[in-house]
């Protein structure tokens, strides 16, 4: 009965694969079957040990490992996946994307030794416009799939700051330095933490946070993203350190 009634819902309001726009089948959530398909990770997808990503973060932070699922690219389709997402009041595609990210992450143990997820906050009247942040969105859904606990209350946004997409790549680090604040009371010593963003656009907001969070004793942090910029994949080809902070 559920089905037939599923099945009357989807051909009176028929749902659209984000990507494409192609009519989604009734057992299609969010991309259809071929979209997902084409889908192209990034070089970082499952986060190996030692990938480019992860050495932007060497002597800066305790890095552990680093991924990133998709490019952000303005000339490819998978584009409008991060923008309906973080944009256009799409939170469930969290839940769709999610199992896609854990499947590239499962070969290399990228999870196995996590604590806690922690989602990027965003600014509280941010949150309040668009009704959710995207990176707990994602955390939620990745947390879902592993058992993994989140933790949505350790870190808060301490000031409003503009978005990042909309401030010059020099001005970014100054503008999100003293962004992040850790609640009264919380214990994180000894935590390996995962933080989880929507797009790493240069690596500030990665590293604000985690500097934050290293103010606990003996932290360790993984970083996932379901993106990386392709600023930042150029940034990252030209420039990278060679050995890991000891």
């Amino acid at each position: 009965m559920l089905n037939i009634i599923k099945n009357v819902i989807d051909f009176l309001f028929p749902r659209q694969c984000t990507i494409c726009g192609k009519r989604l089948a009734a057992h299609e959530r969010g991309l259809c079957v071929g979209c997902m398909f084409d889908l192209q990770p990034s070089e970082f997808a499952d986060g190996h040990h030692g990938n480019k990503l992860e050495r932007i973060f060497w002597h800066k932070i305790p890095i552990a490992r680093a991924a990133a699922y998709l490019v952000y690219d303005h000339e490819k389709s998978q584009r409008k996946i991060i923008l309906d997402l973080k944009y256009h009041n799409r939170p469930k595609l969290a839940r769709h994307i999610a199992p896609l990210l854990l499947n590239e992450l499962k070969t290399t143990g990228f999870l196995d030794e996590i604590d806690l997820i922690m989602p990027v906050p965003i600014p509280m009247l941010r949150k309040i416009k668009r009704g959710y942040n995207q990176s707990q969105q994602l955390a939620k859904a990745i947390s879902r799939h592993t058992g993994i606990p989140i933790d949505n209350l350790t870190v808060r946004r301490k000031n409003y700051t503009k978005s990042q997409t909309k401030v010059s790549i020099g001005k970014r680090a100054p503008n999100i330095k003293h962004t992040f604040v850790v609640t009264p009371g919380r214990k994180l010593d000894h935590k390996h933490i995962l933080i989880v963003d929507d797009v790493i656009t240069t690596g500030s907001t990665i590293l604000a946070m985690a500097k934050t969070l290293c103010n606990a004793y003996n932290v360790k942090i993984s970083v996932l993203s379901l993106a990386v910029s392709t600023n930042l994949m150029r940034n990252i080809k030209m420039s990278n350190p060679i050995t890991p902070e000891q």
